[in-house]
């Protein structure tokens, strides 16, 4: 099952119905209240067919991202969603390793994630309020049978078709650490899973300062969803003043690569002409077509 990644980069389609909407004229006559909304479902059934390719059966999709997910009955009114969280110390080993993010980088932004669920559960649903469900990574690991069961009634699928030995049998893919035979590091090819595969704590290994950072960053967070802190929560004055320094670097730092690569597009546009003539780069086919056409 790919990631479709549809809600991350749903801006341009939103602000596409606003504009439409903005242009309906009164004076063609009055206009159903649900009309945007049924632009927006058309929208979504579009996006959707896409992806069915295969009509005679369900079709399921997946996104790694919960960016935008307040639009996610807005383009899918009719569709089920299942909300997949994971422990944020979990998440965020995960994405050093894979990724080779700083431990700052991916604490961060397993709490933004975090906040985005939290608004969304929070929120009212109206008619959608039993079309969405929470699930816990860790609830699946640790008891799959108990966990797949409500989970399948949710989907309206029938559980005695379902085939738990299958499921138990699934391999591990792309995982951090849990490579298999033949490979030393992280790839997206199927390994079969043994005794040794165990993606649930791996950040005990973490020091004490990283445990209060994260505390600091993503304990409220953490706690919402049901996952014990080993930190405490910071409250002394100086352990406060540290943090909130370490705040100030990181956002700093933050803003200057912003800063270094948006002037790096910038004057890499600009002189991209000069660079072609001098042959330090290729030219930019797609815009010689253009031009052309």
């Amino acid at each position: 099952m790919r990631e479709d990644l549809f809600l991350e980069h749903s801006d341009h389609l939103a602000h596409f119905v606003g504009a439409v909407e903005a242009s309906w004229d009164p004076r063609w006559g009055e206009f159903p209240d649900d009309l945007a909304d049924e632009l927006y479902s058309s929208i979504g059934d579009g996006l959707l067919s896409f992806l069915w390719d295969e009509r005679d059966r369900r079709l399921f999709t997946k996104s790694p991202s919960v960016r935008h997910i307040d639009r996610f009955f807005t383009f899918f009114p009719r569709a089920r969603l299942v909300i997949l969280v994971r422990d944020g110390r979990s998440v965020t080993q995960s994405c050093m390793a894979t990724f080779g993010w700083e431990f700052e980088r991916a604490a961060r932004s397993w709490a933004a994630a975090a906040d985005e669920i939290r608004r969304f559960t929070s929120s009212d649903h109206g008619e959608h309020e039993e079309r969405y469900l929470l699930v816990r990574y860790e609830d699946l690991i640790r008891d799959l049978h108990g966990s797949l069961r409500p989970l399948l009634r949710f989907l309206d699928l029938d559980e005695e078709d379902f085939d738990f030995a299958a499921a138990e049998r699934l391999p591990v893919r792309g995982s951090s650490t849990y490579f298999g035979p033949d490979h030393d590091s992280v790839h997206w090819d199927p390994v079969p899973r043994s005794e040794d595969f165990d993606p649930l704590e791996r950040w005990r290994s973490w020091d004490r300062g990283q445990h209060e950072r994260f505390e600091w960053i993503a304990g409220q967070q953490l706690r919402h969803f049901g996952y014990e802190s080993i930190a405490e929560p910071i409250r002394t004055a100086y352990d406060i003043a540290i943090h909130r320094a370490r705040d100030g670097t990181w956002t700093s730092r933050t803003a200057i690569r912003r800063l270094r690569y948006r002037a790096r597009t910038t004057i890499g546009t600009a002189t991209r002409p000069l660079r072609e003539r001098l042959g330090l780069v290729r030219p930019d086919r797609d815009a010689e077509r253009s031009n052309r056409g």
